[in-house]
């Protein structure tokens, strides 16, 4: 649906008023996710200062028949996804999406099991066309773009939410309704910016040569960029299906854990206040703690060094649960904090996987979504049951217990260390596709680096043969000069540049390339 082979990431260069138009409404993007958000937290999950925790038919919990129908749509998408990658199918997503998520409140309204129902079917439908409408059309950016609008558009959402909550019943309501139509309307007025910008259509697949490489405009694309690059031909990078699978498992271990501690935390607390604030506040606080990082990291871009902290937020969450006399609501924050986290870091990478193989977005994003909803649909599961069977406060030991195991399970077994190194590598080869793309091409990058370095001519031809991998016999061959001057040639280069290797050399060229690509 979205992403095979475009790249839509180059606002600053964009001149005229097009260009400055898409500037200046950059954070429209912003508040069209934070709209959605701000609506699932009212009309879409319970429970919710606006509609509660209702019953469906046969006393079905909302949460319940919401996150089954949600699952039954998502294999539609999947099902259907090479229809619905074109302009047609991505109108008809907004329009249903909008539709569904504007009817959910108002079906509510009516009263009894069966509008409870139907109002649970129709958040599910409205969740899943806007969540993948924007996560689709998110998938344009660059490299480390996508993490920055999914951070601001979680912590926007829930900011609007908890301050439409403090309006009353009154202000709710109108919002459930009105965050739809808004949301919409922003990504209609994103998605036209960005086509004036590049001059394409979103949402149309590229026409596939025989290759198995994408066409764009600005030439063939490989699918196997990432498997040919430097860090994939070094460290044996995993296929891109089994990296899919692994994504898959651990997103739903982990959401079948936050779905536990938001059981715990409902069944077993003092009331639902907390139970409805602890995802928004934890969103908040995640966006303070990403721009704090963005500031002060180095490479703000490559937000890896985060994975590390999913883990034992999670299990730090769990433990105040089972031993902290403080509210399970403070630990059901730690918990939606680290969840959170590695849900939008796992999309991003997402984003990141799809761009360097080349495949569809829409699909990716569709069974990514699946994930979190079966390991959701799972955990309340348990929750539900084991409140009901055993009692709401002689389960929270054993639920706990359940969900520190699958937590452990995810990151012992699932996604380890090892595989957040192989998506960094991804991300930089997929920042080195945007830059062949965008920034300057080799032969301007060799020059800059030559002149930057102090190389003369002779110098600067000898380099040129070194990073193209070839010996010095074969260097003196083509300069008519001797082996031996080459040597000399060779030597002065190395220091000239400090370094003192032929890989050091590539490291150095490689740097100012890329430097020049930022730039």
């Amino acid at each position: 649906m979205v992403g095979e082979g475009k790249d839509a990431s180059n606002e600053g260069r964009v001149g005229g008023p097009a260009g400055q138009v898409a500037e200046s409404l950059f954070p429209v993007r912003f508040l069209g996710f934070g709209f959605y958000w701000a609506w699932l937290f009212l009309a879409g999950v319970t429970p919710s200062p606006l509609i509660g925790a209702p019953l469906c038919f046969a006393n079905a919990p909302f949460e319940m028949v919401e996150l089954s129908v949600r699952a039954l749509v998502l294999v539609v998408v999947l099902i259907a996804s090479r229809r619905l990658a074109s302009v047609a199918g991505q109108r008809g997503l907004l329009v249903l999406g909008v539709a569904a998520s504007a009817a959910a409140p108002l079906a509510l309204g009516l009263g009894g099991a069966e509008a409870a129902s139907a109002s649970a079917v129709a958040a599910a439908i409205g969740e899943v066309c806007m969540f993948l409408l924007w996560l689709c059309f998110f998938g344009y950016m660059k490299v480390g773009e996508t993490f920055v609008l999914l951070v601001g558009s979680y912590a926007i959402g829930s900011v609007l939410f908890l301050l439409t909550a403090a309006l009353g019943f009154n202000a709710m309501a109108a919002a459930s309704v009105l965050f739809p139509a808004l949301s919409g309307t922003a990504f209609v007025l994103s998605q036209r910016l960005m086509k004036a910008r590049t001059g394409e259509e979103l949402f149309v697949e590229e026409p596939v040569s025989g290759d198995g490489a994408r066409e764009t405009g600005g030439g063939v694309l490989p699918a196997a960029a990432v498997a040919a690059s430097r860090h994939g031909a070094a460290g044996g990078a995993e296929s891109p299906v089994r990296q899919k699978v692994r994504i898959g498992v651990a997103l739903a271990l982990y959401s079948f854990s936050f779905s536990l501690s938001c059981g715990i935390a409902l069944f077993s607390g003092e009331g639902v206040i907390g139970a409805f604030t602890v995802e928004p506040a934890a969103m908040i606080v995640l966006g303070v703690i990403c721009a704090a990082f963005f500031k002060f990291d180095r490479q703000p871009d490559r937000p890896y060094k985060l994975y590390r902290a999913v883990a034992p937020l999670i299990g730090a969450g769990f433990l105040l649960m089972a031993v902290s006399p403080l509210p399970d609501e403070v630990g059901g924050f730690c918990v939606a904090l680290g969840y959170v986290l590695f849900e939008l870091l796992v999309l991003n990478d997402c984003c990141n996987i799809v761009k360097a193989n080349d495949a569809s977005l829409l699909r990716v994003m569709a069974a990514a979504r699946l994930a979190i909803t079966l390991g959701m649909f799972l955990g309340w599961l348990a929750a539900f049951a084991a409140a009901s069977l055993a009692g709401a406060a002689e389960s929270v030991s054993s639920l706990v217990a359940l969900g520190l195991f699958a937590a452990l399970v995810s990151v012992s077994l699932v996604f380890t260390e090892r595989d957040m190194t192989s998506f960094a590598a991804v991300a930089d080869d997929r920042a080195l596709s945007e830059g062949a793309l965008e920034g300057p091409t080799r032969e301007e990058a060799f020059a800059a680096f030559a002149e930057q370095q102090g190389l003369s001519r002779r110098e600067a031809e000898v380099a040129s043969y070194l990073l193209a991998g070839r010996t010095t016999s074969f260097a003196a061959e083509k300069l008519f000069i001797a082996e031996s001057t080459v040597r000399a040639h060779v030597h002065s280069i190395y220091r000239k540049c400090g370094v003192h290797s032929r890989m050091e050399l590539m490291d150095a060229f490689d740097e100012c390339w890329m430097e020049g690509v930022d730039t």
